[in-house]
């Protein structure tokens, strides 16, 4: 699918360069960013579910931030 896409000049700038330096098209390197954006929101979204059915009727955003720190890959 084709797409149009206006982004300002120093993200345009900062895509280009990323693009060369990965020795990929602008237009793979954004596809790869726009999937792990989405698929980190959908993570978020299902993580915040999951404390809801867990009985959390209003969930505040400090189990929130639990959450996704005990989320985190840890070295």
């Amino acid at each position: 699918m084709r797409l149009t896409v206006h982004l300002p000049d120093d993200l345009a700038r900062l895509l280009r360069q990323a693009a060369e330096n990965e020795g990929k098209s602008m237009s793979a390197l954004t596809a790869e960013a726009l999937e792990a954006y989405l698929r980190e929101r959908r993570r978020k979204a299902l993580g915040l579910e999951v404390l809801k059915r867990a009985g959390k009727a209003r969930v505040s955003p400090e189990a929130y931030q639990l959450l996704e720190e005990g989320r985190r890959d840890r070295p």
